[in-house]
């Protein structure tokens, strides 16, 4: 019988990599440099930990499934709350590369850095239908604070002032009636 072929797509990896962790993983045995941050899950899923901060209403590390896109982290971290911005949401992408002889210290320091912009809020309004990212090992999701924060912070001072300017008023008033 001929061996059955397949197309499968993993986020992040090389195809070499992703062909090594297969083998390791029907092994038995997968080694920890070629993992890069995905292990196997219920079912034989490869997953990944993931962190998100900011206006969700459970924010931490997650472990989900090596497809998953940002707004279902977001969902699954139960979703955003009164002051999340979600038309600002930054996926913040740390890429590792495998450093074989470090010469300098500089040489250590071999990892990049990415920011990407998601649009979560143009996306649910239907105004934006391209796909939305996919995560990767390692990745942190942050949904940042609308302005509404800042102008429910101000009246709340506000009020705290208009308390304390009520309670000074009534005591002038009543030392300048005696």
């Amino acid at each position: 019988m001929p061996p059955m072929r397949t197309r499968s797509s993993l986020p992040g990896l090389a195809r070499a990599s992703a062909c090594a962790l297969l083998a390791a993983a029907l092994a038995g045995a997968a080694p920890a440099q070629d993992r890069q941050g995905y292990t196997l899950g219920e079912g034989q899923r490869l997953m990944i930990v993931v962190h998100v901060l900011g206006e969700v209403k459970s924010p931490g590390p997650y472990s989900v499934e090596d497809n998953t896109t940002v707004m279902e982290l977001v969902s699954r971290a139960g979703g955003p709350t009164e002051f999340a911005s979600l038309g600002s949401v930054r996926l913040t992408r740390v890429e590792h590369r495998p450093i074989e002889v470090a010469a300098t210290a500089a040489d250590v320091a071999d990892d990049s850095t990415h920011v990407i912009r998601v649009d979560l809020d143009a996306y649910l309004n239907g105004k934006n239908r391209a796909p939305l990212p996919i995560l990767g090992p390692g990745d942190i999701v942050t949904v940042p604070r609308n302005g509404w924060f800042h102008w429910r912070r101000i009246a709340g001072i506000a009020r705290d002032l208009s308390v304390v300017a009520s309670a000074y008023f009534l005591y002038l008033r009543a030392v300048n009636n005696n």
